[in-house]
């Protein structure tokens, strides 16, 4: 007779995320914590120096109060009253003046530094400006516009055109893209070509910039550094912006800062951990910000992670085997799976994606040559191409990105028009 089993790793699993959020909490209650006995001991400060001033000023005004007497007791009448005058108000003055600077003292100054001692001890962003609260978290290089995604029709512009001869402006197979927000730059990593061509928001050619890449597939900017993955190199390679090689990790391997054909990569601006789909080693390695090994995510969890995108308190992997969307939070515990699915049908292929801070997804979908936009419950709210090579047509979509003004920017594998603005 067959005997009932009971899952007890589901059990521990629980246990360990019970535990897991307990620590987070704890640790924000610390901060907070902190934070009122660090306020409370400034409002102490503050009540002495008010205290102080206060004698100060009374002793002066009692000061002033003998002047008068005396200069009444001395001058005639005629006098008296201009002198009065004169003294009244030379204590009104002072008066205004020791109020002004005590007023100063009592004013709290918020400072970047004091924010950033806080926020170091626990996981809650406090400013000046907002509530406390763990979940005012947005993504990173936050975008200040959420596009308007059904007048995502046809494009603003389109640039470029398919090519292997490796001209400037001129694209074979590009895979990813990568925007500098400050200068609203784009990288572009052209696989084919071997190279990372670089254009300004308007889509003109700038430069390009090819040390040490071999099939360059996944890109992303942080600090004014560019993160380049190497598909046939099994490498991460780290640039100065103008395209100066300053470091490359990784070989072929499954060891730890080894990689076997990574993909999309993206850097935390929380802690600048750089994280890379290690695409056949199925899993998502997490190196430091001088790319040591740090960590893993995902084994025995990822079958074909191929992009992904770090916010203050996720973590989203793009997972193609599903097709599904990985949620963690900032603690690596998943806290959702979404199967993506678009028309009522299961996404074909998707390769890239982005998210706005609304942390709706917009992923590019390779083989039904369209792109889908999904709520944060995995649910589609838009969708706009078809397969073509006219202008708002897909021929295999492979990277897109968001800018800073709502355009969504998407390059094709093959489109006679490479890179289109919508």
């Amino acid at each position: 007779m067959a005997t009932a089993e009971v899952d007890l790793s589901f059990i521990t699993q629980i246990k360990e995320s019970r535990m897991r959020i307990r620590d987070c909490f704890k640790k924000s209650h610390e901060a907070l914590q902190l934070r009122e006995s660090i306020l409370l001991s400034r409002i102490d400060q503050i009540e002495k120096d008010y205290n102080s001033k206060t004698q100060e000023m009374n002793s002066l005004v009692e000061a002033l109060n003998k002047e008068m007497a005396q200069a009444t007791e001395t001058l005639s009448a005629n006098k008296l009253t201009d002198i009065q005058q004169i003294i009244q108000s030379a204590i009104e003055k002072k008066i205004t003046e020791l109020t002004a600077e005590t007023d100063s003292s009592i004013e709290f100054k918020w400072n970047d530094q004091f924010e950033t001692d806080i926020e170091q001890l626990g996981s809650i962003k406090l400013n000046s400006q907002t509530n406390i609260s763990p979940t005012h978290t947005f993504p990173p290089q936050v975008k200040p516009v959420v596009p308007d995604y059904k007048a995502k029709q046809l494009p603003t512009a389109y640039y470029c055109k398919y090519s292997d001869k490796k001209a400037p402006g001129e694209m074979n197979c590009p895979r990813a893209i990568a925007i500098h927000y400050q200068t609203g730059n784009i990288y572009i990593a052209d696989m084919n070509n071997h190279h990372v061509q670089v254009f300004s928001s308007n889509g003109d050619y700038l430069f390009m910039f090819s040390e040490k890449m071999n099939k360059p597939v996944g890109i992303c900017i942080s600090h004014n550094y560019v993160f380049v993955t190497q598909n046939c190199g099994h490498c991460i390679n780290k640039y100065e912006l103008g395209g100066k090689l300053i470091k490359s990790v990784g070989r072929e391997g499954n060891g730890e800062a080894q990689f076997y054909n990574p993909q999309g990569l993206d850097v935390s601006d929380r802690n600048s951990n750089v994280y890379v789909c290690d695409f056949y080693n199925r899993r998502v390695q997490i190196l430091t910000q001088k790319l040591k090994f740090h960590s893993m995510l995902g084994i025995d969890l990822f079958e074909d992670p191929f992009d992904v995108k770090v916010t203050r308190d996720r973590v989203l992997v793009l997972d193609r085997s599903d097709p599904c969307m990985f949620v963690f939070n900032s603690d690596h515990v998943l806290i959702n799976r979404l199967i993506t699915r678009g028309d009522g049908k299961q996404t074909n292929n998707p390769f890239c994606f982005d998210i706005d801070r609304d942390y709706n997804m917009i992923v590019s979908d390779n083989s039904n040559h369209c792109v889908y936009v999904f709520n944060q419950g995995g649910e589609q709210i838009h969708k706009f191409g078809k397969e073509g090579q006219g202008i708002g047509e897909f021929y295999y979509p492979f990277g897109i990105a968001l800018d800073n003004t709502g355009h969504i920017i998407v390059v094709c594998q093959k489109n006679t028009n490479c890179l289109q603005f919508f």
